[in-house]
């Protein structure tokens, strides 16, 4: 089979994914992002080439596609993020190829909001596809209007031995914000955009001020460091360019976002063997297995988020047992090779016909 795939960029979830996919399928990659992972990419897919598109109507990306088009005829294209991308593929797209679409995002858009991005998944000449969660589905079904067909989940997929090989080299978080070694650490990464409602991070830190429980943030703050106030148990790392090592050293991963499809960094941490405490709603669903691989509180309740804090704080048994089983989920569900079957069935399922 050849599979053109066209991305926005290429971090290391989508570069493991697709060096899966190279060993099973023909496989060009067109991206708009440079980077050390596209580099990467030039050494496992057939061709890569970087192409970014002005507009949705952009004759060169088109004049790009077809010139790769005629090198190597392709049988199923997909589109990986990016609305002008998908736009200009479904305009070039005089042949009848099947193109499979991406969403990875839930609430905030209407067709009166942002018409491309509405019409970029809801096509009817889209041959499939491909939600992230089973919430980013239910979010594209939910219309009446333009609904789409043939939607598939596909959650992302992750390279577990990389992850591990990323913090061979301790970073030394305890030490160097000057807590006892034994000190009891919660940690959100994330920047802070109003969805990842941050301040039921602040507030559990100060219901939960008497006990030796310490909250770091790592990301781009937004000016939560100055709000939040100075508290001994609140800590600020910034924006951190690896943050996997410092993720290993904290005993609980938390996300407190309301609409998250899915989210990345929740992912890493139960593929570093970390409990993640997360809101019962969207994409968080999919990941955490209540009492088993972590908890979920109340969306915006900041007691119950607190609540759950403190159980692991009380019971460090099972906070090792549900990193035991967060690892072993990675492992069943959400690796790299797993991500590339079910994106390899839907692309089967749509040339066949």
């Amino acid at each position: 089979m050849r599979v053109l795939f066209v991305t926005q960029y290429v971090d290391h979830i989508l570069f493991f994914f697709l060096r899966e996919l190279a060993a099973r399928t023909s496989l060009t990659v067109v991206y708009e992002a440079d980077s050390a992972w596209t580099r990467e990419l030039e050494r496992v897919a057939e061709r890569t080439e970087r192409v970014v598109p002005r507009s949705r109507f952009d004759k060169q990306f088109q004049a790009a596609i077809e010139r790769l088009w005629s090198a190597g005829p392709f049988d199923v294209i997909q589109s990986f993020h990016g609305n002008a991308q998908l736009a200009n593929l479904i305009h070039w797209n005089k042949r009848g190829v099947p193109i499979v679409g991406y969403r990875a995002y839930i609430g905030h858009l209407t067709f009166l909001e942002n018409p491309s991005a509405y019409w970029s998944v809801r096509s009817p000449r889209l041959a499939a596809v491909v939600a992230v969660s089973t919430a980013a589905r239910s979010y594209l079904e939910s219309f009446r209007f333009l609904k789409p067909r043939n939607v598939e989940v596909v959650c992302h997929g992750i390279n577990r031995q990389w992850m591990s090989s990323q913090c061979e080299e301790p970073f030394g978080l305890r030490e160097k914000l000057g807590l006892p070694r034994g000190a009891f650490i919660v940690m959100y990464v994330a920047s802070l955009r109003p969805y990842k409602h941050f301040e039921l991070f602040v507030s559990a830190a100060q219901q939960l001020c008497e006990r030796p429980i310490h909250f770091v943030h790592v990301g781009n703050a937004k000016g939560w460091d100055a709000r939040a106030g100075k508290r001994q148990n609140l800590h600020f790392l910034g924006y951190q360019s690896r943050p996997f090592p410092i993720m290993a050293e904290a005993d609980v991963l938390v996300t407190a976002a309301h609409n998250e499809a899915f989210g990345r960094g929740n992912l890493e941490a139960m593929a570093l063997g970390k409990p993640l405490i997360g809101s019962n709603t969207g994409g968080l669903l999919d990941l955490i297995d209540d009492g088993v691989t972590g908890k979920l509180f109340k969306t915006q309740d900041a007691a119950d988020f607190a609540r759950q804090v403190l159980a692991y704080f009380e019971n460090p048994a099972l906070v090792e047992a549900h990193g035991r089983n967060a690892l072993a989920r990675v492992d069943q569900a959400f690796s790299s090779q797993t991500m590339m079957r079910q994106y390899l069935a839907i692309y089967e399922s749509v040339v066949a016909p």
